[in-house]
């Protein structure tokens, strides 16, 4: 059975050492076909030799494009999601176009792929027949330490952090005890199609994070993720990983996972301003 192309979107400011790292797992990866990683460089040109400078391999295509920002962009307040959050979305969804392959996979710039990700990823789609599949992951401080405190990783505040690791490790999210995390999305009907032998489960879990994706291209190009973010998105901090999820969820597309924690997923991105003892406040995303 021939193998299909995955494309790798990657989005990348300003943070050259941590794309080296993101390229090289690309670059370390066991998949038999071919990969083509797309790195979109958001406003920022020095970035651009890098990419250009990064070793390939036969079976490896890299490129990188440019999206530049208009002023009104670059003075937007720093940090403040309801502008990232919208870029990352159509950012997101440019790389996606660009690329050639038969499948998407996301990889963000500051995680790294185990060298089997794409290879499970592929085989676990093509084995089910699926259209849309993930893995899970296993969460790292920043520096490259294993994340085993048992406070969710985005919660607001300690309290509620521990309130969410419980609840998580009862469902099989967190395993107590490691670094790992099983993303999972539990199939969520409409009202019309609930009778009393098929029920949703109560209060689902819904968390799949953007790199631990492999989506068919032409699905995510009928189905991008969305751009636009109302205020209830904000008020429950909803990123574009949780805007695709939701959008696969309503058109029902059928989701499976390899059950494999096969990314690398460091803290410290736009979603999870960890501290060891978190005192911030804001929105826990779950």
């Amino acid at each position: 059975m021939p193998n299909g192309t995955i494309g790798v979107v990657t989005l990348t400011r300003h943070r050259p050492h941590l794309l080296r790292r993101a390229m090289a797992s690309v670059r370390a990866q066991d998949f038999p076909g071919e990969i083509e990683h797309v790195v979109v460089v958001d406003d920022d040109p020095d970035s651009v030799p890098v990419v250009e400078a990064a070793p390939v391999r036969p079976g490896l295509r890299r490129v990188a494009h440019l999206v530049s920002r208009g002023p009104a962009e670059r003075d937007e307040p720093p940090g403040d999601k309801r502008y990232v959050y919208p870029r990352l979305s159509r950012l997101f969804n440019t790389g996606a176009r660009l690329s050639t392959a038969d499948w998407i996979a996301f990889l963000d710039d500051d995680n790294e792929f185990e060298p089997d990700h794409l290879s499970s990823l592929y085989a676990c789609a093509r084995g089910v027949g699926a259209e849309a599949v993930h893995s899970g992951r296993t969460i790292w401080c920043a520096d490259g330490t294993p994340y085993t405190e048992e406070v969710w990783h985005t919660a607001p505040n300690r309290g509620e952090g521990e309130r969410i690791f419980e609840l998580m490790c009862a469902r099989g999210v967190r395993i107590r005890g490691t670094n790992v995390l099983l993303d999972r999305a539990d199939p969520v009907l409409p009202a019309t199609l609930r009778t009393s032998t098929v029920m949703q489960p109560e209060d689902p879990v819904l968390l799949v994070d953007q790199s631990v994706w492999l989506i068919r291209r032409e699905l995510l190009l009928r189905l991008p993720i969305p751009e636009t973010f109302t205020e209830d998105d904000h008020a429950k901090n909803a990123a574009p990983d949780d805007k695709l999820l939701e959008v696969l969820l309503r058109d029902g597309v059928r989701l499976h996972t390899t059950g494999r924690p096969t990314v690398r997923y460091y803290l410290g991105g736009v979603s999870n301003h960890h501290r060891r003892d978190p005192t911030t406040t804001g929105t826990a995303r779950s």
